[in-house]
This record gives structure tokens, C-alpha cells and sequence, in this order.
């Protein structure tokens, strides 16, 4: 069924050219306003969990755009309908990705520009804003993956459980297939052929060390099982640490299924309205 909010935002697809190929988007508009001031990159999560995701995202880009913003959702490189291959894929060119859709929507006419990011999406985004001079307003961040290592270790673990059901597959460890990441191996996990150059790089970012002074404003959000789950202990720090340095930060649980990883395409509505109101 589709959402109610569609009837009020255009949805338009556009290929932003990147340095490595171009990128595919869907840039979701208000009816009443063509160029509008205030936009919204999204920045996706990791590999199978962007898929997962695809729903949640849509729905959340039309609220938004109902209510008077631009958003951006794009295709990394080596996803989606975007060029290339996920093997070829590093870091450094999915922050240049970063760079090319803001510079796309200033074109556009944006003046306030606000990143969104999903799990390791968020990671992607700060360290983006800790190398770069481009002005972002807001960084809205959902279940912020802000260990790589925990990260890129879980996923590892695909691969170490399928080889488990396999009695043919040789069996590894993690911090084996970890090491030939970096020792400059292509190793796949779940279908996926990962570029040492992105996880290497992924590994090598420590969030509580990068410069995110040029961001004022953060709203974190982490989905909970119920609602007398706490908010995790890493991530109420960091935003701690942000409140320390006079920065406006704040994290929110919202109850509903960790819609990124669920077996079917599960919403939760209490997220979408969360999301808008931090904006509104």
C-alpha cells in the first residue's frame, strides 16, 4: 500500500556525475516548491542492510518532503543502480560520493544543507564533515554504528557462519579474514566482494577522535525492544562528549524492529514521526 504522504512531494531520478561514474538518486521535492532551501542528503547503510532499509527510507524522504525539505537518497558507488561494482568501491571514493550530492543540491539551490545517515551511513558522514570545509546545519543520524571495528567484525562473522554449515568450506576465523583485509585481500562475506581499501579505511576511524566541530546540531536515534530499554552505553557518551564541547546533541530510543536486518521489510512508524519532529 503506498504512503498517503506521496500525493504531496514529487519524486524525481536523477544521475549525478561522480568522479568514478555516475550516481543514482531519488530526490524527493515538496509539490509547491521545485528548488527548496532546505535539503537532506541521505547517506545509506552497508551492503544487504541498505536493502533492508529501502522502505524505511522512502517513507521518512516523503514525510520530509511534505513538510517542505529537498531530500537526496542516493546509490553509492558499487550500489544500487549506481556505476560500478561494490568490489571496487573504497572509502575515500564513497566520501568523494558525499562531496558530488551536496555540490548537486547547491546547484540546485540549497542553502541548508542536513546529512542523514543509516548505521555505518553515519559514520560515513562524520568522518566526511571532519575533512571537509562544507557547512552542514544538521546531522541526523539513525542507530549509529560509531565502532567500526564491532562492525566490520560482525560482518565478518556471515561469512564464518555459512563456512559452519558447510562442512566442505574451510573454516576461519574473523580475526583471520580481518587480516587479510588488511593485508590488502578482496575477500567476499555474504555475496559481497570487499575492497580492502573500504574496510581498511572503515577500521582506521575512531569516532571519539574525529574533528566534528563544524557540526553544532545532532539527533541520534537507537530503536529499542521496549520502552524500558536504556539507551546503550556508547552511544550516550558520544553524545555526551558533544554536549561538552557545546555542541546541541541528543539521542532518542524508539521502540520498533531493527528494521535494517529483519528477515521481511518491516516499518516503524514511530521512527518517521521522531525523525520529522527533531526537524520540525
Amino acid at each position: 500500500m503506498g504512503s498517503p504522504v506521496s500525493m504531496f512531494s514529487n519524486i524525481i531520478p536523477v544521475f549525478i556525475p561522480g568522479q568514478t561514474g555516475d550516481l543514482f538518486a531519488l530526490y524527493y521535492t515538496p509539490i509547491a516548491e521545485e528548488r527548496p532551501k532546505k535539503v537532506i542528503l541521505h547517506i545509506p547503510a552497508f551492503a544487504e542492510e541498505m536493502n533492508k532499509s529501502r522502505r524505511m527510507v522512502a517513507l521518512q524522504a516523503r514525510a520530509l518532503a511534505q513538510h517542505g525539505y529537498g531530500v537526496l537518497v542516493i546509490d553509492l558507488f558499487g550500489t544500487g543502480d549506481s556505476a560500478g561494482h561494490f568490489s571496487d568501491a573504497t572509502w575515500l571514493i564513497w566520501q568523494d560520493n558525499i562531496q558530488c550530492a551536496i555540490q548537486w543540491l547547491e546547484k540546485k539551490g540549497a542553502e541548508s544543507i542536513n546529512l542523514w545517515g543509516l548505521r555505518t551511513g553515519v559514520l560515513l558522514a562524520m568522518n566526511f564533515v571532519a575533512n571537509t570545509l562544507t557547512p552542514i546545519d544538521k546531522l541526523i543520524g539513525w542507530q549509529p554504528v560509531l565502532n567500526s571495528e564491532t562492525f566490520v567484525m560482525q560482518f565478518l562473522r556471515l561469512r564464518v557462519a555459512a563456512a559452519v554449515m558447510d562442512r566442505n568450506a574451510p573454516q576461519e576465523k574473523t580475526s583471520d579474514l580481518k587480516q587479510q583485509l588488511l593485508d590488502g585481500k578482496t575477500i567476499e562475506v555474504a555475496g559481497y566482494r570487499l575492497n580492502p581499501n573500504l574496510i581498511g579505511p572503515m577500521l582506521a576511524i575512531n569516532s571519539n577522535e574525529l574533528n566534528l566541530t563544524s557540526i553544532t546540531n545532532w539527533v541520534l536515534f537507537e530503536m529499542a525492544s521496549s520502552v524500558e530499554k536504556s539507551i546503550s552505553t556508547p552511544n550516550a557518551k558520544f553524545v555526551e562528549a558533544l554536549n561538552s564541547k557545546n555542541k546541541k546533541a541528543s539521542i532518542k530510543t524508539v521502540v520498533g524492529s531493527s528494521f535494517w536486518s529483519t528477515q521481511e521489510i518491516v516499518e516503524v512508524p514511530l521512527l518517521l514521526t521522531e525523525t520529522l519532529a527533531s526537524l520540525t
